[in-house]
């Protein structure tokens, strides 16, 4: 029981049967009675706890305490695991992706349990950077360990967001460069590869789904998403939603894939709420149309000692296999390939990367530019053999003065070297020479051309003749 003679503000002391601990009990700064136990049965020591509690709730109720720096203390005493699951329900209730959902989970497991952290406290810089680094000791890529580091200081960006921490300390972890570990690199498809796959894709009733892929840059969930409400043949517009970006996209519809359409329509009459594709074309069956195409090949599989694993027994064992598409540089071809592909059609057909980007979807030109246009030799070779040559014996022009007397050919090597500069002057003085080859002053803009007085104007350059661009079709 309490203590007779206290103040009023000052809380009580009680044990409850009159025996055990004393507990504690004062009015909180919300106002709202509190009790805790002191766990202790010295009373001089109780006073004191008792003391603590309620200067502690005087201060905040006055604003000495903040009442955000509070709840951060109390949060970070929770368990590690409340706050991500709590994260996890937040990502499942903004609608995120499922599949990347989980991708997350594994990821903040992996984290708890090699760094051992069991408070959001324990959640350092240096503890994530150890896991991190050993993500990367096990063999994994750069952009692995880049994707752990960004679901953990995504996760702790979320904490301060909802008030249960007050800075985020994981974003002075530095990023990888993923350039240097590059573990899948893509490479497009050429015409004659595509008109096999195509000629394949079409005996299967997989045209279409190969086609949006290869000219219109659909990924696979884009694919399975469309229904034939997003498709405008009249128009010749495909309208994407809920694609990577979480926003709604049109793109124009090429003459090839509108006719593909055209006909899976007719072959299968739907509704405009029907998906386009009812079934996904796996990664297996793709792997098989690229072998019947010729764009994969099979490879035996190994065992830990580098022996080929065989299947059956007696007369009907064989070696395992599998299906790889590969080139001898280790660049491989899937369905993102195809996406590769039309970046680098648009950049051989001359299409700016503003626009490529656009059709592509990126929200960065840079993105089309790096990853998604690969030029090779053929195409550097082929600029050089539309590029202008230079005219071996140029017709040689006569200098005059400001007179216009027509002055003798002087040594080309005396000419002002400014011709092809744009910072010339107009009226800037101009050294010309007469017949007599004697050296004057003129102020002539040098970057006037020859008129029909025969007048030489110095600087006149002749423009290089643009490319052709080369057009963009994949006739199979």
């Amino acid at each position: 029981m309490a203590r007779k003679g206290r103040s009023k503000g000052t809380g009580s002391l009680f044990r409850k049967g009159g025996r055990g601990s004393w507990i504690a009990s004062w009015y909180g700064a919300d106002g709202k009675r509190h009790e805790h136990s002191t766990k202790t049965t010295d009373r001089a020591a109780a006073e004191r706890i008792l003391q603590k509690f309620v200067a502690d709730a005087a201060l905040r109720r006055d604003g000495v305490i903040d009442a955000r720096t509070d709840r951060i203390a109390i949060e970070g005493r929770k368990a590690l695991a409340d706050h991500v699951a709590a994260y996890l329900a937040h990502c499942r209730h903004a609608g995120q992706n499922g599949r990347h959902v989980d991708q997350k989970e594994e990821q903040l497991d992996r984290l708890m349990e090699s760094s051992g952290a069991t408070r959001l406290s324990d959640l350092t810089a240096d503890a994530v950077e150890r896991y991190l680094a050993s993500v990367k000791d096990s063999g994994l890529s750069a952009r692995s360990v880049n994707y752990a580091r960004q679901t953990a200081v995504a996760f702790y960006s979320w904490c301060v967001r909802t008030g249960r921490a007050d800075v985020n300390p994981l974003r002075v972890i530095p990023k990888q460069d993923e350039s240097r570990d590059r573990r899948r690199v893509r490479r497009p498809l050429t015409n004659d590869e595509m008109a096999r796959l195509l000629s394949v894709a079409r005996e299967r009733g997989r045209e279409a789904w190969y086609l949006c892929a290869a000219l219109a840059g659909l990924r696979k969930g884009d694919l399975q998403r469309l229904t034939w409400g997003d498709v405008d043949l009249n128009k010749g517009t495909i309208t994407i939603r809920q694609g990577k970006a979480k926003r709604e996209d049109v793109v124009p519809i090429h003459p090839q894939l509108a006719d593909a359409l055209q006909r899976r329509l007719k072959t299968f009459p739907a509704m405009p709420t029907t998906r386009v594709f009812s079934d996904t074309v796996t990664d297996t069956t793709r792997l098989k149309d690229f072998l019947r195409a010729g764009l994969a090949r099979k490879v035996p599989v190994l065992d830990e000692d580098g022996k080929p694993i065989t299947v059956g027994e007696g007369t009907r064992a064989k070696p395992k296999t599998r299906i790889v598409a590969e080139d001898d540089e280790g660049r491989v071809i899937d369905l993102h390939a195809l996406r590769t592909t039309l970046g680098t059609q648009l950049a051989r057909a001359g299409v700016a990367p503003q626009i490529a980007q656009r059709i592509m979807r990126h929200s960065d030109y840079k993105t089309t530019l790096r990853h998604y246009t690969v030029l090779g030799l053929t195409d550097t070779a082929g600029a050089m053999a539309r590029l202008p040559g230079i005219d071996a014996s140029p017709t040689r022009e006569r200098a005059t003065g400001t007179l216009g007397k027509i002055a003798a050919d002087p040594d080309p090597q005396r000419y002002p070297q400014r011709l092809g500069r744009g910072n010339a002057r107009n009226g800037a003085a101009t050294r010309v020479h007469d017949a007599d080859d004697t050296e004057r002053t003129t102020n002539e803009n040098p970057r006037e051309s020859a008129g029909k007085d025969g007048i030489v104007r110095l600087g006149a350059g002749k423009r290089a003749k643009g490319f052709e661009p080369s057009t963009f079709s994949l006739e199979g």
